[in-house]
């Protein structure tokens, strides 16, 4: 665990205030990943600025509201009780943020995406390397966040970065459907974040709730700030448009390299109840993303959609349904006090029917049908970009919290099923 703890009491205001910007500037850099940095894009792209708004205050405030929501003790019965569940969602977030990486700012076939130079990429597999070597610093995210500042300082500098212009094609009206998609992902999504319950866990009182409400409110709302103003700029490389000047978008794209390298290695660092990542667990990330990135490349398109996006949508779903429904269906509510495996043990010889994550089997089935029974609605909304569709999806997966409810009020075992 990191020494710099603060105890209450014993730490000089100064020391404590110190704190709270190392711990805001680890929390905004490691949460500025590849949704952050091109997510905003694409919804600008289909609805105007509103899509912006959209992506970010739920995301702002879904965030911060994680460091205020638990208290003393609670981040580590989570990380304890789902331990497996916090391992998926860091491996699948490595993935993605590798395989973007590879897909657009590094394709391993063509030459279709946003252009960086030689340097450019020696120095973004620098960054990763070197954040794998040094460890988890909450230092080095105020390094990386103010390394961010400077490119957009240098981007606005000449000029090449504005408010985005409206496309001719772009409305508001998918955004109604969109909206409670997009606040229960960010609600929910946090709670399974390993860096999350690293900086909770290193912070106590009134420092965790400035550290998480500086990070989001301030330091990473800069960063989705930015990504507004390079979005025209990002769509049009993206699509083989061309794009502003070199030199500003060798910059931006450094800002999106850095980033997604100090994510990638947080992730792996990070030890909240877990060891760090193993060389071979870091290998096997890279060579789904590898995998993952070469399979893209002869993938056709579909539905007006490049087969970049398509799989980038993908990966999308899991943090619009399967983790935001397994803490919807298996976690909530998360301020019931002990944890659930404390639960399960009151149950008796409930407890004997745990399966896989250290769930009751029939939770686990439950929560499977749901996200079975919501991924066609899903796809419809993500995919097919019919978004009233995914009214009926997220209803599914709310209704899946109640059959949880009543199963448990039914057979008198509150808890047993699985909430914490």
């Amino acid at each position: 665990m990191i020494a710099l703890v603060s105890t209450p009491g014993a730490v000089p205001p100064r020391a404590a205030w110190l704190e709270v910007i190392l711990w805001a500037g680890y929390l905004a850099c490691s949460w500025t990943w590849c949704i952050g940095l091109f997510l905003p894009v694409l919804l600008v792209r289909d609805y105007g600025i509103m899509g912006w708004v959209v992506f970010t205050i739920p995301n702002v405030i879904g965030a911060a509201a994680m460091g205020w929501v638990l208290r003393e003790g609670m981040s580590e019965r989570i990380v304890r009780d789902h331990a497996q569940a916090i391992e998926l969602f860091r491996l699948v977030t490595v993935v993605f943020q590798l395989w973007f990486l590879l897909a657009y700012l590094m394709p391993p076939m063509g030459n279709d995406a946003i252009i960086l130079p030689a340097g450019g990429r020696l120095a973004i597999v620098g960054a990763l390397l070197a954040g794998l070597v040094l460890g988890l610093r909450p230092g080095l995210g105020v390094v990386a966040w103010i390394f961010s500042i400077g490119c957009a300082a240098f981007a606005f500098s000449k000029g090449d970065l504005a408010l985005p212009v409206a496309s001719p094609e772009a409305s508001g009206l998918g955004l109604l459907w969109l909206a409670p998609v997009c606040a229960f992902g960010f609600a929910l999504c946090p709670y399974l974040d390993p860096t999350f319950h690293q900086a909770r866990q290193a912070t106590r009182g009134g420092t965790a709730l400035a550290a998480f409400t500086v990070g989001f409110g301030v330091m990473f709302l800069a960063m989705i700030v930015l990504t507004l103003f390079y979005a025209d700029w990002a769509r049009a490389m993206a699509s083989n448009a061309g794009g502003i000047a070199a030199s500003a978008a060798v910059f931006i794209a450094m800002h999106i390299g850095l980033q997604l390298s100090y994510t990638c290695t947080v992730h792996a660092r990070a030890t909240p109840g877990h060891g760090t990542w193993s060389a071979s667990r870091i290998g096997f990330a890279m060579l789904l993303a590898g995998a993952a990135a070469l399979a893209t490349a002869y993938l056709p398109d579909h539905s007006g959609l490049q087969a970049r996006e398509i799989v980038y949508r993908v990966f999308m779903s899991f943090y619009g349904l399967v983790f935001p429904a397994y803490v919807w269906i298996c976690m909530a509510p998360l301020t019931s006090g002990v944890g659930g495996n404390t639960a399960r043990e009151a149950s008796g010889a409930k407890s004997a029917s745990s399966s896989f994550m250290g769930l009751p089997r029939r939770t686990l089935k439950l929560l499977c049908v749901t996200i079975g029974m919501a991924l066609p609605f899903y796809w419809m909304g993500f995919i097919e970009r019919q978004e009233l569709w995914l009214a009926p999806g997220l209803g599914i997966v709310l209704a899946g919290r109640l059959l949880v409810r009543g199963r448990s009020a039914a057979d008198g075992t509150g808890a047993a099923d699985g909430a914490t």
